[in-house]
């Protein structure tokens, strides 16, 4: 594989990556907004449920989005290229376990918010 080659398939595996991070953060901005909405009138079923779909959801966006940057970095790595020496380009020991525990983190995060506010609500 060229140089040439080598950037324009890490570029379509950047926008894979993009694309997945897109798809993360719209499952997780539609289940906050719903917990925000209706959270207090859910059962506790219909709260699980929820809470089930959008962790299937998201953890399915952010294992897609891993895969899709270790190939990127997989063929940045193998094919010698001018961005070899830009670190925050090239570098898969900082982005993957970084996008990785921010994006797990998130989902913890909102599956919390559910608990509290329903919590909170409970109370009123």
């Amino acid at each position: 594989m060229t140089e040439a080659e080598a950037l324009e398939v890490a570029g379509i595996w950047s926008g894979h990556v993009l694309t997945a991070f897109t798809v993360y953060i719209s499952f997780t901005f539609a289940y906050l907004v719903t917990v925000f909405y209706v959270g207090a009138r859910l059962n506790p079923v219909q709260a699980f449920c929820a809470s089930a779909l959008y962790v299937f959801a998201a953890t399915s966006a952010i294992l897609a989005q891993i895969g899709y940057l270790q190939a990127q970095f997989k063929i940045l790595a193998e094919v010698p290229n001018t961005l070899n020496d830009i670190f925050l380009v090239t570098s898969g020991e900082f982005w993957i376990p970084y996008m990785a525990f921010m994006q797990f983190a998130g989902v913890f995060l909102g599956i919390y918010f559910m608990w509290s506010f329903r919590r909170y609500h409970a109370g009123k």
